[in-house]
Parts: structure tokens; C-alpha cells; sequence
């Protein structure tokens, strides 16, 4: 091959830019999506036909308990919350929630009843709760008073119940 050969690679004339001419037809775009859609209701039918002659099956197959019981009631597939709490309250199992915003309402309103009631924690050891305010009180009660003024912090500290009246000596005697 010599230098003035020029390599020529087929469908290309030279530097112009050609297009592609066989383009890809809508004609079938549309033959596939129309056998797509024809074959999904296809299948849908086929599934419901399906499932029908199953559930009709299974109920000409079912025997009573007993011989002696006789059921008038059709076979129920619908399970309520009330089966479910008779079925496994008793076994120890959780359950799981069934209305969120009334269980944590619930929850809340028992915790605040807890917070702010009278009540036993363990009778058997004497242990019992009272109102937060009420321990808050008691609390507030027992802390020291350490009145402004004075050089030593540790040797002016009062024993005397916090209130208004000490916190506003305390204020007016900083001044």
C-alpha cells in the first residue's frame, strides 16, 4: 500500500456526513405494545379465572369438625381484630398495632396519670410514687440557700425552704 491510497471505509464517501437510510418504523412500536397489552389482560383472566375455580374447589372439599355439626355459614376468609386478640391474647405473643395514634395517645395519657397521681411502686417493700409536683416541692425543700452578701459560701448556707420571698431578699441584697 502506498502512501497516496487512500483508506475507504464502505458506505463513506470521503469527510461528508451521511445518514442512516433505513430508519426503525413506528409500525412496530405499536404491534409490540398492542401485544403487550393484549397479553397482560391475557394473563390477568387466566389468574382471576384461576384463583375462582380454586376458592370454589376448596369450599366442595371442606368437611365439618363433626359429622354432628352441621355449618349454615359459607367459609369466611375475613379475620377481624376481635378473632385475632381471642386467638393469641392468652399464648404470651405480642400483638402488633393497629392504630398507632390511639395506642401512643393511650400511652401518653397513662404515663401522665403516672406522673401526676398518688400510687403504689411495690406495697410489698413500701415503695410508692407521688405527684412530680408534689416531689418537686419536697426536693426544692431540702436544697441549701446560699444568701448573696456573705464572704464564705459554705458557712452561710441556710437550711430554710426556697421561695419567692428569699429569691427576691436574695436579689434586692446584691444591689
Amino acid at each position: 500500500m502506498t502512501a497516496d491510497e487512500k483508506i475507504v471505509k464502505p458506505g463513506h464517501s470521503g469527510d461528508q456526513t451521511e445518514f442512516e437510510p433505513t430508519d426503525l418504523g413506528t409500525r412496530g412500536i405499536f404491534v409490540f405494545l398492542f401485544g403487550l397489552v393484549v397479553s397482560g389482560l391475557a394473563i390477568y383472566f387466566i389468574v382471576y379465572g384461576m384463583y375462582a375455580f380454586l376458592d370454589k374447589y376448596e369450599k366442595s372439599q371442606m368437611t365439618t369438625a363433626s359429622p354432628l355439626v352441621t355449618s349454615t355459614a359459607a367459609a369466611e376468609r375475613v379475620v377481624t381484630q376481635d378473632d385475632m386478640d381471642k386467638a393469641f391474647k392468652d399464648n404470651g405473643v405480642p400483638m402488633l398495632e393497629t392504630d398507632e395514634r390511639t395506642e401512643l395517645r393511650k400511652f401518653l395519657m397513662d404515663q401522665e396519670e403516672q406522673l401526676n397521681s398518688y400510687g403504689w411502686v411495690d406495697e410489698k417493700a413500701g415503695v410508692a410514687r407521688i405527684p412530680i409536683e408534689r416531689a418537686m416541692q419536697l426536693t426544692v425543700g431540702k436544697l441549701p440557700v446560699y444568701l448573696p452578701g456573705s464572704g464564705d459560701a459554705s458557712a452561710t448556707a441556710a437550711t430554710a425552704p426556697l421561695t419567692h420571698k428569699t429569691v427576691a431578699k436574695g436579689k434586692s441584697g446584691a444591689k
